[in-house]
């Protein structure tokens, strides 16, 4: 089998201009296991299933999803929504048009008057990451949690998601939770950046280290089935 592969948002794929190794790397590098990273900046679980097409998790031992930073971002009732990918011109160019769409909805309090909801559905974000699960019954998934954001409002919402993150890796014999949400809130100067968002080098760290202890005891990696190093990265 492959190595591992990795679908997720910005916080997956790396930011623009941070040059440091994202935790998907620290992973596949702490393991000795090729990555495929499928992360792309601003996708939802709707994306996912599109990455999972086009980069499918069979063949894998190892796959990493993480999203719910876009999926429980709120905007008003009847938003469209205009895929990241796969990309084509006139989807950049409809985005531009839905975001000034949403300028104007901010302007004139849409979600006030009309009513706010997720981007996705909490249902569908759930519905969307099984499908991709079931279709690979001899990956081992490895579902990681959505960080907290500095700007806290949003941090109900993502515990929300987070919380049936988990009920979904207890029902899938194949899925894990990796779960750094607390100690990255706990040192949240030194692991979010300061938009609030997207994590620093420690932050990726601990995400790492979530992942590494996620792994169910005793698992193994390669076609030569050598027991890895569960030591943290924080240690080793």
């Amino acid at each position: 089998m492959n190595g591992c592969i990795a679908y997720g948002d910005c916080n997956t794929e790396g930011v623009k201009g941070y040059h440091e190794q994202v935790w998907p790397e620290m992973v596949a590098e702490h393991l000795g296991l090729a990555l495929t990273n499928c992360g792309h900046t601003m996708s939802t679980t709707r994306e996912l299933l599109h990455y999972a097409e086009a980069f499918s998790p069979r063949g894998y031992q190892l796959a990493f999803v993480q999203y719910g930073l876009v999926d429980s971002w709120l905007t008003f009732r009847g938003a469209p929504y205009v895929l990241y990918y796969p990309d084509n011109p006139r989807r950049k160019l409809a985005r531009k048009l839905v975001k000034k769409l949403k300028k104007w909805a901010r302007h004139f309090q849409l979600q006030e008057r009309w009513g706010a909801v997720e981007q996705v559905s909490l249902d569908e974000y759930l519905g969307n990451i099984g499908k991709v699960v079931r279709s690979a019954p001899d990956t081992l998934f490895v579902l990681v949690a959505t960080p907290p954001n500095l700007d806290e409002p949003r941090n109900p919402r993502i515990e929300r998601y987070n919380q049936g993150l988990q009920q979904l890796a207890e029902q899938k014999p194949n899925a894990v939770l990796a779960d750094a949400y607390d100690p990255l809130w706990q040192h949240r100067a030194n692991t979010l950046m300061d938009d609030g968002t997207h994590l620093t080098a420690e932050g990726h760290r601990l995400v790492a280290d979530a992942v590494l202890s996620a792994l169910p005891a005793g698992w193994q990696a390669g076609p030569d089935k050598k027991p890895q190093s569960s030591t943290p990265l924080s240690q080793g």
